[in-house]
């Protein structure tokens, strides 16, 4: 039996206000969400690392100058109920792919067009995987290069979300900068961000030794060793950068010893979503410079739940190699301007019913295949080259 929907229950939060009205609507949907590692709360978890020269480690931990609490270790600052340090488990674009990767998963993927590009018979990608979304470069030298740029257009000078919503809704949601040579040059701000970070964090570092099943020695190999050496543990890490031959097919002992081993969180783990309401109430269908109201709130309907799906669609937080979290407590509210906040009743069911009237209502776009013009690419990558040397040139003069 299908489920009875109530399709205007949002309206009065999504639909084009006067002025003075517009104070009294709330300004985001916010879900805070108290995570911890999956084993038990104390438990090792890995953030993703970085590449950052000369670092003492590979996180992005950001030390906190409160001068109550900067002498005091992240354990006793946990106890104080203060901060010292915060570190990122997940980050806002990671979090956004995530999310908008699931919208290829039955049932969501009848909820969005699903976007092909084809790079030839064995290699394509699916616009739902493609990193910055509608202004990427795989989209840019591809078939979609006048649909998207028309899209884009549409939204900057007249205001109509309409095109784009057909195209890729998902790119309203996560947002977009179409910021390279020969485009538009515009930037649609995220509607849904997330971010999962962990408060009072201590870094632990990890050891480990690799021996070879058998023996260099004992396979004829001594004279890939160093002169006057024989395979022991104490000298196996000599050689083990990479080049050594026998390394590189694992045939000899390979220490790492004092490498990153994750965090170990003494505070919090947090996952903040807000779907910001404001930029969702700027979105509208035009006509010859006139807001269509009633495709309107469809299309903001449709938007809506998109995001509100799309933030509720991890069923599981396994970030990563050795980062699996689980949810342990969960709080949604409306947010408004003068700081007044009310419970959001946030049931996945309910809201994937939701979306589902409201994409019939409003009307998915079509699903398509278009190919990657290498030709174009190529041209781009000359014309790229070219403008690099003459601003090089004009800086020497």
């Amino acid at each position: 039996m299908a489920q009875k929907i109530q399709i205007d229950r949002f309206d009065d939060f999504i639909k084009s206000v006067d002025w003075l009205a517009d104070a009294d609507l709330p300004i985001a949907i916010t879900l805070t969400e108290i995570l911890e590692p999956a084993e038990d709360k104390g438990a090792i978890i890995f953030p993703p690392t970085f590449a950052v020269k000369g670092a003492p480690h590979p996180y992005q931990l950001d030390e906190l100058n409160d001068r109550s609490s900067n002498k005091l270790s992240p354990q006793e600052a946990a106890k104080a109920g203060l901060e010292v340090n915060n570190c990122l488990i997940d980050s806002v674009g990671s979090q956004a792919n995530r999310m908008e990767s699931i919208f290829q998963q039955e049932p969501l993927s009848a909820l969005v067009p699903q976007i092909i590009v084809r790079l030839n018979e064995k290699t394509s990608a699916n616009l739902l995987d493609v990193g910055h979304r509608i202004a990427d470069g795989a989209v840019r030298f591809s078939g979609l290069r006048n649909e998207v740029t028309a899209a884009i257009e549409a939204l900057r000078d007249a205001a109509n979300a309409a095109p784009l919503a057909k195209l890729a809704p998902t790119s309203l949601v996560f947002g977009f900068w179409d910021s390279r040579p020969d485009t538009t040059m515009y930037k649609f701000g995220r509607m849904l961000s997330s971010t999962i970070r962990a408060t009072n964090v201590g870094i632990v570092k990890r050891s480990a030794q690799f021996n070879p099943t058998f023996d260099p020695t004992q396979l004829g190999l001594v004279d890939e060793l160093p002169e006057g050496e024989t395979e022991t543990q104490d000298n196996s890490g000599k050689a083990a950068d990479g080049k050594d031959p026998l390394s590189k097919l694992g045939l000899r002992a390979a220490p790492a010893v004092n490498t990153h081993g994750g965090v170990r969180v003494f505070g919090q783990i947090v996952r903040r979503t807000q779907i910001n309401l404001v930029r969702l109430r700027a979105l509208a269908i035009t006509n010859e410079g006139k807001i269509d109201e009633a495709e309107t709130l469809k299309l903001r309907r449709y938007v809506l739940s998109l995001a509100l799906v799309a933030a509720r669609a991890q069923t599981n937080y396994n970030l990563r190699e050795g980062c699996l979290l689980r949810c342990v407590q969960s709080q949604a509210q409306w947010v408004f301007t003068d700081g007044e906040s009310k419970p959001f009743e946030w049931n996945r069911l309910d809201i994937l019913a939701y979306a589902q009237q409201a994409a019939s209502d409003f009307g998915v776009g079509s699903d398509k295949t278009v190919g990657f013009d290498v030709k174009a690419m190529r041209e781009g990558v000359e014309t790229a080259k070219k403008s690099a040397k003459e601003k090089a040139s004009k800086k020497s003069k």
